[in-house]
């Protein structure tokens, strides 16, 4: 088994990278054993000269990425987390209608070819995630009138992938509306009271991504 197997999470920026690293990649392991699957996240290289990563991302940055993971040697498979909210309109199939998020997908894998990879995107983007749960929140904030208003927003929502991804109505802006939000260090703290599980029963879109990659692993892993 030439290199062992190999799941590469690509990802736009820092906090990407800590979430795949601390919360869903120990989740994956819970699967498969560590000694069959090496797995980690990565920054999207958009300057190599200057070894730039992350930030504004597009589709040719993208592409080139999976293509230089791609290249590596082993059983390397790939998969994504990018933002739906502000995506760049040279994604393939790109559109506006959230509806057509899974037509995204399908074209960046028809485009790449790449017979393992598994492309996603998140909806609306990856503080959509946070508002799963009032936990995090309620570590995070001690204002009651805060609370209440994150409160009054997860409960609009039957599933906060609903939560609009319009300019000023993306779960991110939502929480700056309410509160001075960073997203490096609140989102980090709010991440800690919460768990995969939870996103997984909230997250329908979500959900449907980490059991597809379960499955990946868990079969492969039985093959080798």
């Amino acid at each position: 088994m030439e290199k062992g197997n190999r799941l590469v999470f690509i990802v736009e920026g820092d906090c990407e990278v800590t979430f795949i690293n601390k919360m869903i990649i120990p989740y994956l392991y819970k699967y498969v054993g560590t000694y069959q699957w090496s797995m980690n996240a990565q920054k999207i290289t958009t300057n190599r000269k200057l070894n730039r990563k992350g930030g504004n991302v597009n589709y040719t940055y993208l592409k080139n990425e999976v293509e230089r993971v791609a290249a590596q040697q082993g059983n390397v498979w790939i998969t994504t987390f990018l933002d739906f909210f502000r995506l760049p309109n040279d994604f393939p199939n790109y559109s506006l209608e959230c509806r057509n998020i899974d037509a995204i997908e399908e074209g960046i894998k028809s485009d790449l070819g790449y017979e393992r990879l598994v492309p996603y995107i998140q909806k609306y983007e990856f503080e959509t995630l946070l508002f799963v749960s009032m936990d995090g929140f309620n570590l995070l904030l001690d204002d009651s009138g805060q609370l209440d208003q994150i409160q009054e927003i997860i409960d609009s929502y039957a599933n906060v992938e609903d939560i609009n991804g319009g300019v000023e109505t993306a779960p991110s802006k939502r929480l700056l509306r309410i509160f001075n939000y960073n997203k490096v260090a609140d989102s980090g703290l709010v991440l800690d009271e919460l768990d995969v599980e939870t996103m997984r029963a909230k997250c329908p879109r979500f959900d449907k991504w980490i059991e597809e990659l379960i499955g990946i692993i868990q079969s492969v892993a039985n093959a080798s």
